[in-house]
């Protein structure tokens, strides 16, 4: 087994030299998960469901046999008459209050998200997931300042706007027009591919925005999303019963997935060859692999045939969040000083170091540094863009031979080529 020292020296100089730089990127916003807002405990939760129990037996009008698709003809999103109401088969009863109203009364709703394993209720929000589309539902989002200001289609679509620009995991993005309906309610299909770094695949994902007013200043924002390759042969009716209740047309049906994922991997977006870190795509060599086992959710590393221990070297690719844009700027301004000051840092276990200005990347402004620790060779990059930080360093291991070192720097040029950021 190789000796690691050179890599432990490598992430030395730059947690050690990098002093600007903070903890990792925050998570990006994802469209299909959580996104509650706990704003205020509802502690009389049993108290209101007893009344919403009391009040539907009153209010409940015998169904109409012509009205298949909708489950009792009343039974609406805000509607008096969906409280309690227990005839879907697919979806459950969730009961969200807000006191921030216009009136500062507190307002209670009854939602219907999915009738699955793991709901989620806290305060204004619910979310569930079935059979792969996961429903969030709140009465009091964050749309923008001064919402008032503006019609619901303008919400909406500011809101979607921020939603998409939150994560570097979509691609083939496409944002249908925004419909207004009435005067009250907007709604808007989204669809795009979402990256899985841990499954290394893209999925294709159809989402649904719905905003509507519900009077006394409370908006209601529902997120119907779609995950395709989780559906089943009874997804359909699942969306048929939040058609009925949330009175939109989703218009998604099992066609969707294989005609999506057909459009992006005839686009330019998809490269068949590249790998994909959802931030960043890249081309390497015939033959190189991601070596599982020595990656981690912060680290990616990349090695002939996937081992980057038992080989003859590899290449390691960090994204890191800094608090100071100009970093890589200050490092290269007084490279004398720099290597007097990686030199001290990394002591006498470190030989033949050489700093230099390796100019403009993809990555931003960059840095690289070369080294030699217990015979091992080491290349590291440390680049800049904005508030991004990269460190992409590769190792040679010792006594691997002039053929080793050639391989693994031609893949370091071919990653610097054919590299792209996500935009």
């Amino acid at each position: 087994m190789k000796n690691k020292i050179i890599t432990a020296l490598l992430i030395s100089a730059m947690l050690s030299g990098l002093t600007a730089c903070g903890g990792k990127e925050p998570s990006a916003s994802d469209l299909t998960k959580n996104r509650a807002q706990a704003t205020e405990d509802d502690t009389d939760t049993e108290d209101v469901a007893e009344e919403a129990e009391d009040e539907n037996e009153e209010s409940k009008e015998p169904e109409e046999a012509e009205e298949e698709t909708k489950a009792v003809s009343g039974v609406v999103f805000g509607s008096d008459e969906a409280k309690g109401y227990d005839g879907f088969e697919y979806l459950m009863e969730e009961l969200v209050s807000t006191s921030n109203t216009k009136s500062g009364d507190k307002k209670t709703l009854s939602v219907f998200v999915p009738d699955g394993d793991y709901p989620s209720v806290s305060g204004s929000y619910a979310t569930s997931e079935r059979m792969g589309v996961v429903v969030d539902v709140d009465i009091d989002p964050y749309i923008q300042y001064n919402a008032a200001d503006y019609t619901v289609g303008e919400n909406l679509e500011t809101y979607i706007e921020s939603e998409m620009s939150y994560s570097t995991y979509l691609y083939g993005i496409e944002i249908g027009e925004v419909e207004e309906i009435g005067k009250d309610a907007a709604m808007c299909v989204v669809t795009y591919m979402q990256f899985d770094s841990y499954d290394d695949s893209y999925a294709p994902y159809y989402q649904v925005f719905y905003l509507k007013e519900m009077g006394d200043n409370v908006m209601g924002l529902v997120d119907i999303c779609i995950v395709a390759d989780d559906t089943t042969g009874k997804t359909k009716d699942l969306v048929a019963e939040l058609e009925s209740f949330y009175q939109i047309d989703i218009g998604w049906d099992d066609s969707f997935a294989e005609a999506k994922r057909t459009e992006f991997e005839n686009s330019d977006e998809y490269n068949a060859d590249a790998f994909n870190l959802g931030f960043m795509t890249f081309e390497l060599p015939e033959g190189w692999e991601k070596d599982e086992d020595e990656s981690s959710y912060s680290e990616a590393v990349f090695a002939p045939k996937g081992d980057a221990i038992g080989g003859y070297g590899y290449i390691s690719i960090e994204e890191d969040y800094s608090y100071d844009e100009g970093v890589i700027d200050e490092m290269l301004s007084d490279l004398e000083y720099t290597q007097s000051y990686f030199e001290e840092v990394l002591g006498e276990d470190v030989t033949d170091l050489v700093i230099d200005d390796a100019g403009e990347t993809f990555l931003g402004r960059t840095l690289v540094m070369e080294m030699k620790a217990d015979g091992d060779t080491g290349i590291f990059y440390i680049a800049q863009s904005g508030y991004s930080q990269y460190a992409i360093y590769a190792v040679i291991w010792a006594g691997e031979g002039e053929e080793a070192e050639a391989n693994v720097r031609a893949a370091l040029d071919m990653f610097f080529e054919t590299g792209k950021l996500k935009d």
